[in-house]
């Protein structure tokens, strides 16, 4: 890790409703760690369950954009939930080696003008 690091942070659906102290608490310990979390604007629930199907896609569309917008911040992506980081590492992976799944998530968000093809990372905040 290097000092004043910045990352793209997922905190999800149960961080900003339910466990609000578990998120405070990390993005204080980031500040002592010296590396920033940067909430993601405008992101949606991931589902908090990959679903298993290759054909599903509108599900994964949130995580897709999430993903989006990290590497367009030039930035890794973070989350703190364990179910969050399974759906968007899962996402991510199916995006890098299913050709379907990238396929048709970009098919569908064409009309936001973003195309992604797995150039993200996706890391737990205990990685970093």
């Amino acid at each position: 890790m290097s000092k004043n690091k910045k990352y793209s942070y997922f905190p999800g659906c149960t961080l900003k409703n339910k466990a609000i102290e578990l998120d405070a608490y990390a993005r204080f310990s980031a500040e002592a760690l010296g590396f920033e979390l940067k909430e993601i604007e405008e992101w949606q629930c991931c589902g908090g369950v990959y679903p298993m199907s290759s054909r599903e896609v509108a599900s994964k569309l949130p995580s897709v954009r999430a993903l989006a917008d990290a590497r367009d911040n030039n930035q890794d992506l973070v989350t703190l939930c364990a179910a969050c980081y399974n759906v968007l590492k899962q996402t991510n992976n199916a995006v890098i080696n299913d050709e379907f799944s990238a396929f048709k998530a970009n098919t569908y968000i064409k009309a936001d003008e973003i195309q992604y093809n797995g150039e993200t990372k996706v890391l737990h905040f205990l990685e970093i």
